[in-house]
């Protein structure tokens, strides 16, 4: 299980996964340290959105092939970067409860999608456990401690720069989320 867990920690620290990261620390934008329940659910739900599609891809409930991997890997950069021009938009406003549900409908999303760019990299440790199954619950507790340790590293890097360069929480999210969307947009003329 040990194996399956650090697999999948690795799996999200990767070079290829600049996106998971990417959106993890948007995602993370409007949240201080103490709102650690919040986040957590946030990571859960995330990889809820994994979980339900490895489960139907690896037990054959549906096949994605790689033409609509391709597709998918472009709808992820449209959709991550519309995310972080909203986050850019709406920098350094309250956060309210009852509009949350969007952000978990956007984790689930991004979760679904990210198990399907990264197919190739899970479906074959997987493939040799014997337990699927338990493989690939290990598989995703490995993928949270990837989401959590960006998290802390995240929150530590926020406090320090906001302390020392004495920015608000508003310009922070203006900071973040303009070199989110640099990243992105570096990304596509990469590939283009």
């Amino acid at each position: 299980m040990f194996f399956y867990t650090a697999r999948g920690f690795e799996q999200f620290l990767l070079k290829s996964n600049l996106m998971g990261v990417l959106f993890t620390v948007v995602l993370l934008l409007p949240y201080v340290f103490k709102d650690w329940a919040r986040f957590l659910s946030l990571f859960a739900t995330i990889a809820l959105g994994f979980l339900f599609n490895a489960s139907i891809t690896f037990f054959e409930v549906v096949t994605i092939s790689a033409q609509a991997s391709r597709w998918v890997f472009w709808c992820m950069l449209i959709f991550l970067f519309l995310f972080c021009f909203y986050r850019l938009m709406t920098s350094g406003k309250k956060l309210r409860n009852k509009g949350d549900t969007i952000f978990y409908v956007i984790a689930f999303v991004f979760g679904f999608m990210d198990s399907i760019l990264h197919e190739g990299v899970w479906k074959p440790v997987i493939a040799n456990a014997s337990y699927e199954f338990l493989a690939l619950i290990g598989y995703l507790v490995g993928y949270i401690g990837g989401l959590i340790m960006v998290a802390i590293i995240y929150f530590l890097v926020s406090y320090a720069l906001q302390a020392i360069l004495r920015f608000t929480q508003k310009e922070w999210g203006l900071i973040v989320s303009a070199m989110a969307i640099g990243v992105l947009i570096s990304e596509v003329i990469k590939i283009i």
